[in-house]
């Protein structure tokens, strides 16, 4: 709906954005950027070569169909979605009649498809009412428009449950993050429909998949021997230590997971020759399918023992 109490638009006047995590009674504003809208020449296409890659790389190939493999390929392309750098991933759960596989990609996807339309003049979302009358709430402005939008969500039409009927494992520890999650991703492909139709959906929209399942296991062969070993030696003392000096719980954070992925992939980039594709892809596929904050540092630990081995 169309959100104009008084006939003029609300325009965002906080130079500060708030953290999508942030308490329910606060609000996140976001500015609009000052970037101009990209043509498609200025954009880098994702080739059918590069996907195929991917699907090698983290062993896709062995656990998905011919036909799952080629509907990945034409959605990533037609959303012209890099997985290297996570703007899409797979997702294979269930068994036999119950298997199901999804494509998925993050709300962070969509900001920035609609950032590139240029028509983005700022956004924002909050939280109303607290346990199952819990709603999340986004505004959005385009340059376009005359009056801003806003879309709502309620918790007990969005949450994922599990066959019980109980909030699934993400949907019970953060309810609040994973309700905004669905908000912004809804509002922001109704209110961009032209750059964000046809885009895989955030994963807090779809059923949770469990650690077992998502991301089949990626092969160690071709790895060397010390691989392993030095892994599974890197998870005591050294986490022990980070952990003890931290006054954070260690379950998972979004922010947290994002920062430390980006700290080993720039490691890789820096010492790109000590690394193979498939080393990297296995280094990857660790941090997705660690269950609290030390697995992931676990893996940091790990590349970093790696630059220092090779030096």
């Amino acid at each position: 709906m169309l959100s104009a109490p008084d006939g003029h638009r609300c325009p965002i006047d906080s130079p500060t954005s708030l953290s999508i995590g942030e308490h329910m009674n606060k609000i996140s504003s976001f500015p609009a950027s000052d970037n101009s809208p990209q043509t498609p020449s200025s954009e880098q296409t994702i080739k059918k070569e590069t996907l195929i890659e991917y699907l090698k790389a983290f062993g896709f190939t062995k656990t998905l169909s011919e036909e799952e493999q080629n509907q990945f390929i034409q959605t990533a392309m037609a959303g012209n979605l890099d997985p290297f750098k996570r703007e899409i991933h797979i997702a294979v759960y269930g068994d036999g009649e119950n298997r199901k596989v999804s494509f998925i990609t993050g709300y962070q996807i969509y900001l920035k498809r609609a950032e590139r339309t240029g028509n983005l003049d700022g956004w924002r979302a909050w939280l109303e009412g607290s346990s199952e009358q819990l709603k999340a709430v986004v505004e959005i402005f385009r340059k376009d428009w005359k009056y801003s939008f806003t879309h709502e969500v309620y918790w007990e039409e969005a949450v994922q449950r599990t066959k019980a009927g109980n909030p699934t494992q993400f949907w019970a520890k953060q309810p609040r993050f994973q309700l905004r999650k669905v908000a912004i991703a809804q509002a922001f492909r109704i209110a961009f429909p032209d750059a964000l139709g046809g885009m895989p959906y955030e994963s807090a929209e779809l059923p949770e998949q469990s650690s077992e399942t998502i991301n089949q296991d990626h092969s160690t062969e071709d790895l060397p021997d010390w691989v392993t070993e030095e892994t599974d030696k890197t998870s005591t003392d050294d986490i022990q230590e980070t952990t003890e000096t931290q006054s954070a719980p260690t379950n998972i954070q979004n922010d947290q997971i994002d920062e430390i992925t980006r700290r080993i992939e720039s490691l890789f980039d820096a010492h790109p020759q000590d690394f193979t594709k498939k080393h990297r892809a296995w280094i990857m596929d660790k941090v997705h399918k660690a269950t609290d904050k030390a697995g992931i540092q676990k893996m940091l630990f790990y590349t970093e023992k790696v630059i220092k081995k090779s030096a």
